[in-house]
């Protein structure tokens, strides 16, 4: 069963197994523009289930570079999927246009990104983006500004993980006493994802036990002669 986001938004699992054509809803949102900029993505399959959702901060950024960042970030999703065709649907029409190559890309840091998606792109059997209108879009949209909106929280609880990765823990205490609800949730969800890319690295206690015949803090065995 889906768990709950902040604000009422369900997280939703990944599908199980391999798709062979995924529709991208992927938009990005700037405060400022340049300003603080979110993206998020909405996957599913052709008959509309989702199949997968992200939404993140990006930092600083305007707000066509955070529509490309999505875009990018749909693409490499769709692709860990195992999707062999993708169609893109986005709500804005400067990033269909360039993409289809009827508007140029003069932007030195649009043009970049404009080429790391056409390779991505290059990746599926088949690639098309379509502009359309921002109320078949609302499910992203809603994501972005939502991440947006907490943008303060998030940076709030990245400086938490900062200060824990570093080997400061008084530090990461203090700031995690001042987090809000949504902060301590997006703290608690950066732990659980880097536990679980640690397993599957092997780099988890449970490997390192193996590897090393201890645990941390408990010394090893002296070998029976």
């Amino acid at each position: 069963m889906a768990g709950r986001r902040a604000g009422g938004l369900p997280r939703l699992r990944a599908a199980v197994g391999p798709v062979k054509k995924v529709v991208v809803r992927s938009d990005g949102a700037s405060r400022g523009n340049p300003g603080p900029a979110a993206i998020a993505v909405v996957l599913e399959d052709t008959t509309g289930r989702i199949l997968r959702e992200v939404s993140e901060p990006i930092g600083r950024a305007t707000n066509n570079v955070a529509e490309y960042r999505a875009l990018v970030r749909g693409l490499l999703e769709a692709e860990a999927l195992g999707a062999e065709e993708v169609e893109v649907r986005t709500d804005s029409e400067l990033l269909a246009r360039q993409l289809e190559g009827r508007y140029r890309v003069r932007d030195p840091e649009l043009a970049q990104l404009h080429r790391q998606a056409r390779n991505l792109m290059a990746n599926f059997r088949a690639a098309v983006v379509r502009a359309v209108p921002r109320s078949e879009n609302t499910r992203a949209d809603a994501l972005a500004r939502r991440v947006l909106g907490h943008s303060g929280s998030v940076e709030s609880a990245e400086r938490v993980l900062a200060a824990a990765r570093s080997g400061q823990v008084e530090q990461a205490r203090s700031y995690l006493a001042r987090l809000d609800d949504f902060a301590l949730r997006r703290v608690a969800e950066r732990l659980v994802e880097e536990v679980a890319r640690a397993s599957r690295e092997g780099t988890g206690p449970e490997k390192r036990e193996t590897i090393t015949g201890e645990r941390a803090g408990r010394p090893r065995r002296p070998a029976r002669r």
